[in-house]
């Protein structure tokens, strides 16, 4: 049964994949989010500028249809996709996340019944349904998550986190884990790719695109207490907090989660770190929704790796009703670090490989 069962649920998964194609494909909200980048990408084609004009006027009056807030480096990873129709396009980004899916269970550097069984998990999980229908990020930015977890001291994962930084900004908070790591050359592998994603964004969208895009997020209202927010700050105001309390409390939770990382990063090993950083963006923002919860693959496969092989139902927390979900966050982040989830010797996941 321990060599059939994985099997079983990965099969499951796939067949949960098509049934789910069937139903999300043309529906009402499929692509909702690709849109807005796909839209971007087509005016960056067509040498347009890349951001609506009236980009901070539709989002403080919560009109978010369409609109691209995003650096310009995600806009430009989708230019190829405006050659084709957007039907086409949005088909094709579809499955393409279910191959980044597939492939960042398989390169999760834990055992293949984890990956098996996690990937069966992950697809009957309400935010990696929800993201896949969305047409968001968030299986992108797992893929690469798991990427960087596989690669640990390699500079290699200091460059995907550096495009990963442009895709969400919390993910910074793993250049400050590795800072605690003490694994400088990833840090400067980091640096050095922001500065070249940089530099070849520039003679494409210029430094107008730049400046606009530091002007709209200077002028967004209700990025912490928005529509469609989950985040503490949120979820606390939405059940009665007042204001001022609830924002007090999500700033605390954020500087928490900056501190938890560092803590861990100083006084545990480097995978446990690495895990807990790629997790810890879920907090560290003010800005939170359910489909962000697809890293939730993440602790769930490393706990699973030392013996917690219950956690990979992990990933079903995210079916709680909305207002739970930061405190869902909370459990994933510190659940890798806590005491006697410890490398088991011989038995390190490394060696599992």
């Amino acid at each position: 049964m321990r060599r059939v069962l994985p099997w079983l649920v990965a099969i499951v998964g796939v067949v949960v994949i098509v049934v789910a194609s069937q139903i999300f494909i043309g529906s009402q909200g499929f692509g909702y989010d690709f849109r807005a980048y796909d839209l971007a990408a087509r005016r960056i084609a067509a040498g347009e500028a890349l951001y609506l004009p009236d980009t901070i006027a539709r989002y403080n009056a919560h009109a978010y249809a369409d609109l691209y807030l995003y650096p310009p480096q995600l806009a430009m990873l989708l230019v190829p996709l405006a050659a084709v129709g957007p039907t086409t396009a949005v088909i094709a980004w579809y499955w393409f996340r279910i191959v980044a899916l597939a492939i960042g269970c398989a390169v999760l550097p834990v055992k293949p019944w984890v990956r098996l069984t996690l990937f069966g998990i992950a697809t009957l999980s309400f935010p990696v349904l929800y993201d896949l229908n969305l047409g968001n990020v968030s299986l992108v930015v797992f893929a690469m998550s798991a990427l960087i977890w596989r690669l640990g001291a390699n500079p290699l994962a200091g460059v995907l986190g550096a495009v990963l930084a442009t895709f969400r900004y919390p993910f910074l908070i793993l250049g400050i884990a590795w800072i605690a790591m003490g694994r400088w050359r990833l840090v400067a592998a980091a640096i050095l790719a922001g500065l070249v994603l940089t530099v070849l964004a520039l003679p494409i969208v210029g430094i107008r695109g730049y400046l606009d895009y530091v002007t709209i997020l200077r002028s967004l209202n209700d990025v912490s207490t928005g529509p469609d927010n989950l985040s503490v700050t949120a979820s606390l105001t939405q059940a009665g907090v007042p204001s001022s309390v609830a924002s007090l409390i999500g700033l605390l939770t954020i500087v928490a989660t900056g501190l938890f990382v560092i803590v861990v990063g100083r006084v545990r090993d480097a995978e446990t770190a690495t895990v807990v950083a790629l997790t810890a963006p879920l907090l560290a923002w003010p800005f939170f929704h359910p489909h962000y919860l697809v890293a939730l693959l993440l602790p769930a496969a490393f706990l699973a790796s030392r013996g917690r092989w219950w956690a990979v139902g992990l990933p079903l927390l995210g079916w709680l009703p909305g207002p739970l979900l930061p405190l869902v966050a909370a459990l994933a982040i510190v659940a890798p670090a806590l005491p006697g989830i410890e490398p088991r010797g011989s038995e390190l996941v490394a060696a599992e490989v």
